[in-house]
């Protein structure tokens, strides 16, 4: 991994690398935002936790439910 240094010389904080990625600067970009955002709550990040949750599991109990159904009307028919 390539490391990055700002100039001092007069080039107002630019790169000295001019040959970065834009993969490396989009993560970089990402982690400083992130990194310094405020955390002052969690609530918000709980409930969609738990609405994937909920969702997840109803599709598989709604299948399970729709398979179950399925096999007991074909053993109906024979």
């Amino acid at each position: 991994m390539q490391t990055l240094t700002l100039s001092s010389n007069g080039r107002n904080g630019q790169l000295l690398d001019s040959k970065l990625s834009a993969r490396l600067r989009a993560f970089r970009f990402l982690s400083d935002r992130f990194a310094q955002r405020d955390r002052s709550s969690y609530a918000a990040e709980f409930f969609l936790f738990v609405l994937i949750v909920l969702t997840a599991t109803w599709s598989m109990f709604t299948l399970a439910h729709a398979m179950s159904s399925l096999a007991h009307a074909m053993s109906l028919t024979r």
